[in-house]
This record gives structure tokens, C-alpha cells and sequence, in this order.
């Protein structure tokens, strides 16, 4: 089971407006050893308002962030956080079910976002998060204590 080193520093959204998928990624990540649930936004404009909301000085936001959503989606939101001065402590990992290779290119412009996965994602792109040099610090792993 994996700890955050500081349970108030970084919180995670799962991003997406198809409610099977939320529920999936949802259940990976507790299976995968995150020991705090995500928060669920439907949409990007949520997301971004709840960021808004809930920064505080030293929180981190990791993101799961779907494309294609009504409302705001996926480029819109990642355009919109670029303006926020937090930008530094939020990162992303798209998961979208774009096959489309201009979709990975146009996401290796964004300095926030560290992946890119396939929905559905598994446990593989997670294990990658938590290892990512810029991640790996608000992680700890309990059993291998």
C-alpha cells in the first residue's frame, strides 16, 4: 500500500464524464495501493473551479484528465490551467481513448502533462505515476517497510 508522505499535499481527480470509466479508474487506483480516494469532476470546467476552490499553499493536484467532455474539455482545461500562476504544482495524465497521434504530439506541448494512457488505463500507467521523479516524492510504500 502506498502512503502520500504528506495526505494533505496532493490530492487526485479523475476527470472524465463517462461514469463507467470514472468508476474503473476509481477502483484501479485503490487497487493499485492509493490509500486516499479521487475526487470525480464530470467535466473540465469542474475540475476547475474545484482547483480554484481547494488550492492552498503547498497542495499538488494530480490529474486523470479525459479529452473529448461537454462543456470544457480536455484542451480547453489544459489551456485554462496554464493561466493559473499553481501551474508548477499540478500535474496530468491524459487518458483518453484518442488513437489519434496529433492527440499525443499536441499533449507533449503542455509542461504539466507527464503521460499520456490508453482508456481504460491500468495499472501499468499508475506504477509509472507513482515512480515519475516530479511524483515519487508524495509517495511511500508501507510494505516494503
Amino acid at each position: 500500500m502506498f502512503v502520500s508522505n504528506d495526505a494533505q499535499s496532493l490530492e487526485i481527480l479523475v476527470v472524465d464524464d463517462d461514469k463507467v470509466v470514472t468508476l474503473l479508474h476509481k477502483n484501479l487506483l485503490r487497487n493499485s495501493g492509493l490509500n486516499w480516494p479521487p475526487v470525480i469532476c464530470e467535466n473540465g470546467l469542474e475540475a476547475f473551479k474545484y482547483i480554484e476552490k481547494n488550492d492552498g499553499d503547498r497542495k499538488h493536484f494530480l490529474i486523470f484528465l479525459d479529452l473529448n467532455m461537454p462543456v470544457l474539455n480536455g484542451w480547453k482545461f489544459l489551456k485554462k490551467l496554464k493561466k493559473l500562476e499553481l501551474l508548477s504544482r499540478v500535474n496530468v495524465v491524459i487518458v483518453t481513448s484518442s488513437i489519434n497521434q496529433k492527440d499525443y504530439l499536441k499533449a507533449q506541448k503542455y509542461e504539466s502533462v507527464l503521460y499520456y494512457c490508453k482508456k481504460p488505463m491500468r495499472l501499468e500507467c499508475i506504477e509509472k505515476i507513482m515512480d515519475h521523479e516530479v511524483l515519487k516524492p508524495f509517495f511511500t510504500d508501507v510494505t516494503a517497510q
